[in-house]
């Protein structure tokens, strides 16, 4: 069995068929549209058949055997009516069409052997039309699997970019109507586009979706492979088959309006990018240096069950829950912005967040500061002390690309929210407690850390520990002044999950309090597993969206 193409043997007639097509055909005959598309290069119809039919649009070198003639000619035979509806065609047109299709001169090379999942898939023509696209293509694979496929495989309602890749020289984006691949020009395809950061010409998010951009090494492997794929065995440009409904590669639209970091002429190739240490911008409780980036908007839930020990059973998931909804927006690189709210105490917290030291941008580790501002509208007679703020300095790294970890240091102002605060003052000439304002803050430090698991790095185990100090003076319990209370701190331990722009946590802690005034003063258990289990089963939950 051969596979057939063919190439116009004078350019003229190929563009003079091409500029009929356009003037009176493509208004229905477009990519995209039900009809047999007539958009394009015209040669590429050889390889198209007629959905009614099943016959061949155009046979090289054969007219009389091309269905797309004898529609236009009204031939008997055909489905349907002639083409164009209405109004047939010029005798002097219909002299270019016959005259084109005559030209074309039918080659004949052996037909692909049918490969395997791994292999080289149709769209490089195997290793007797062009293994170095082939080879290439395993190598794309590959890397399309471990940054793509959370979001990019088959079934859902992405463009798949797993397995056989032959169908992106076909397809277009559904947001654009720009071809994903055009064969031997990556300026000219939307996939190259949507990966290159700061691009003008793309529509929706930057790719790979919540994660870094592909590096100057990943990118150049992607453009190679798309420009091996307009190189025949012998080096020739081809044309990429279009399948049967006659959506195939269009001409490159021209140079891409955004930057390539892909190196290469006098140009430099720009630095790459690393991964910042943590994917959340919250680690359990304690702010990461992580940051969303510019122009980049995150909504986030986090919640905390009941205690797991108490007499409502259920693990706690009976008892009451404390909620906090949240909105983030980033500014620019390294500056954010939040405001969120918790059903502890009523509670809002407006803060920010600045890293201008950032371990992603080549740097030893990451280095800067959050600050917030809390009120709590809470009843007086529930609630003492109901503005309240917060300032913390955080200092992490990425170690060996699997392992992060976070020092936080901070102080907490006001942090006694307790409204009957009674305190047995020694030179007061009472006899006994009184009740008392506390107007004081916490000093606290927090350690916060992360393992990366598999292949991806997408899965995590997180810990993370918060101390008040000094234990002598600092009160705890949530801000109750209580010198019998808890004084060993809040702690929480997990499991995370990074899928494009989502961010899912599930943990165990000794704190209900998610809020940053609130956790500060330490945890509400002394002993964890004490009278049936004395914590607490919580999640967070962000997605991020870039504007």
């Amino acid at each position: 069995m051969a596979v057939v193409s063919a190439l116009a043997p004078a350019p003229d007639l190929e563009a003079k068929v091409k500029a009929i097509f356009e003037d009176s055909c493509t208004a229905c005959h477009d990519d995209g549209a039900d009809e047999v598309s007539l958009a394009g290069s015209p040669s590429r119809l050889t390889s198209v058949k007629s959905k009614a039919t099943g016959k061949p649009m155009v046979v090289a070198g054969d007219p009389d055997a091309s269905y797309l003639y004898a529609k236009v000619m009204g031939t008997k035979g055909i489905a349907g009516e002639a083409m164009p509806p209405g109004d047939s065609l010029p005798a002097a047109q219909k002299k270019v069409l016959k005259e084109w299709i005559a030209g074309l001169k039918p080659t004949t090379a052996p037909a692909p052997a049918a490969a395997p999942a791994p292999g080289p898939s149709a769209s490089t023509g195997g290793a007797a039309g062009n293994k170095k696209a082939a080879d290439l293509e395993v190598k794309v694979r590959k890397l399309f699997d471990d940054k793509c496929s959370a979001c990019h495989e088959a079934g859902g309602s992405e463009v798949v970019l797993v397995g056989d890749l032959a169908h992106l020289s076909r397809d277009k984006s559904k947001e654009s109507g720009k071809r994903f691949v055009v064969p031997g020009d990556p300026e000219g395809s939307y996939l190259v586009a949507k990966l290159v950061p700061g691009h003008k010409g793309i529509k929706g998010d930057v790719m790979p979706m919540g994660d870094d951009p592909l590096n100057a090494k990943e990118m150049e492997l992607v453009r190679s492979w798309i420009v091996a794929l307009g190189e025949s065995s012998g080096g020739a440009a081809v044309e990429t088959p279009g399948p049967s409904d006659g959506a195939a590669a269009e001409p490159s639209e021209g140079p891409s309006e955004g930057p390539s970091d892909a190196g290469g002429g006098d140009k430099p190739a720009e630095k790459e990018r690393g991964k910042p240490p943590f994917h959340g911008t919250f680690q359990i409780n304690l702010p990461t240096t992580t940051t969303l980036g510019r122009r980049t908007f995150e909504f986030r839930i986090d919640h905390r069950f009941g205690q797991v020990g108490a007499e409502r059973g259920a693990f706690g998931l009976d008892a009451g829950a404390n909620i906090s909804y949240g909105f983030a927006y980033g500014i620019l690189n390294g500056w954010d912005v939040l405001i969120r709210r918790t059903n502890s105490r009523k509670g809002y917290e407006l803060g920010t967040k600045y890293i201008p030291i950032r371990q992603e941008d080549g740097k030893k580790l990451s280095f800067g500061g959050y600050a917030s501002v809390e009120y709590l509208r809470d009843f007086p007679s529930n609630t003492a002390n109901p503005w309240a703020g917060n300032f913390q300095l955080l200092l992490s790294r990425l170690w060996f690309d699997r392992w992060s970890t976070q020092l936080t240091v901070g102080y907490h102002l006001r942090t006694n929210h307790s409204a009957n605060v009674q305190v047995d003052l020694p030179d007061d000439d009472v006899a006994g407690p009184v009740k008392v304002r506390d107007k004081r803050g916490t000093l606290g430090i927090g350690i916060a850390s992360t393992v990366w698991l598999g292949q991806k790095k997408r899965w995590g185990i997180d810990l993370e520990y918060h101390l008040p100090i000094p234990a002598d003076v600092f009160f705890y319990r949530g801000g109750n002044a209580d010198r019998n209370g808890s004084n060993i701190g809040s702690w929480g331990i997990g499991g995370s999950v990074n899928t494009g722009k989502h961010f899912f946590q599930i943990f165990i802690t000794n704190t209900r309090e998610i809020h940053t005034n609130l956790y500060a003063p330490g945890g509400q258990s002394k002993n964890p597993f004490s009278d049936r289990g004395n914590f607490f089963f919580g999640f967070n939950l962000s997605r991020k969206w870039s504007l």
